[in-house]
């Protein structure tokens, strides 16, 4: 136990908030925090431009679909497609179907373009139930193996963007790639030992926090989200959970909720808060990206009765 309480205090060290761009907060202690200064960025989904804004601290970094816009599917004002064409460095998710408006425009960008799909590469997971070649699950945010890679190719693309501050990029790059791989240790450290290998979430978004580990995900809602539970699926799944005495219901504040609260109710068992990342709050945000990633993970580790877990967070 003492071990895992020092591994996450250090994760929760480098993840400790000291402000930073419109990225979101939870900066970490990177070697050039003046680095990216006058340069503009965008990313897609906040775990891409919490990544942004930790290589180039002093860029101007915008997330598109904040302030709580929908990200699946996501359409573009005018505003947005000029921002994609005129930034420096644009991060998104890669041509996966998540968000079509920005895969198409991205393609007219004149800035360096960082998809994270292929930096994962052969890592991508499939959307569960989608027949092959229609897209991969976009939550690669939870594999902090792919986001050690991202920071790297980050780092590279700001480089080119900025041949001068190529020393700096590459120096906050490595910074953060070490963080996502501490944080990769304490995650096998976290989900280990585990009472029961499959846990009921209402949004299928957790298979790279999960598959890892041994561990597998029963949705209300798929990957893609969007889809009701019939009467008949909150059946089978409330029968699911009485019979193999799974003690909580994972839910996410909007997608798939009510479905899930039903299960849970019918049940008889609780729910516990799990949030799926690619939007956050401002107070979440506060927080940074690697103990965001944590904390999912604990709520899985309470409801899956990992032996490792440390203790539950309040």
């Amino acid at each position: 136990m003492s071990r895992l309480l020092a591994l996450t205090a250090a994760v929760l060290a480098v993840a400790g908030c000291a402000g930073g761009p419109a990225a979101g907060g939870g900066q970490l202690a990177v070697p050039w925090p003046d680095a990216g200064a006058g340069l503009q960025a965008v990313a897609t989904v906040y775990p891409l431009a919490w990544t942004v804004g930790q290589v180039a601290p002093g860029a101007d970094v915008t997330q598109l679909g904040g302030g709580g816009q929908e990200p699946h599917d996501l359409e573009l004002s005018p505003g947005d497609r000029v921002l994609l064409e005129r930034a420096d460095v644009v991060a998104y998710l890669g041509d996966i179907g998540f968000q079509p408006q920005i895969e198409q425009a991205v393609r007219s960008s004149g800035g360096q373009v960082v998809s994270a799909a292929d930096v994962a590469g052969d890592r991508l997971l499939p959307v569960d139930g989608a027949e092959e070649g229609a897209g991969a699950d976009p939550h690669l945010w939870f594999d902090p193996a792919i986001m050690a890679d991202l920071a790297a190719a980050v780092g590279e693309a700001f480089a080119e963007a900025d041949p001068p501050g190529a020393e700096r990029y590459a120096a906050n790059a490595r910074a953060l790639r070490d963080a996502f791989l501490r944080l990769d240790g304490e995650l096998d450290a976290l989900l280990e030992r585990c009472e029961f290998d499959q846990v009921i979430v209402s949004h299928e978004a957790y298979a790279y926090l999960l598959e890892p580990h041994g561990l597998r995900q029963e949705g209300v809602s798929g990957a893609g989200g969007h889809v009701e539970a019939s009467p008949q699926r909150v059946a089978e799944l409330a029968a699911r959970v009485r019979a193999e005495l799974i003690p909580a219901v994972l839910v996410e504040p909007v997608e798939g909720r009510a479905d899930a609260e039903a299960v849970a109710a019918e049940a008889g068992v609780e729910l516990v808060e799990l949030y799926s990342l690619d939007i956050v709050t401002d107070d979440q945000a506060a927080k940074g990206l690697l103990r965001l990633l944590l904390e999912q993970a604990q709520a899985v580790a309470r409801v899956a009765r990992c032996a490792g877990r440390p203790g539950v967070a309040s």
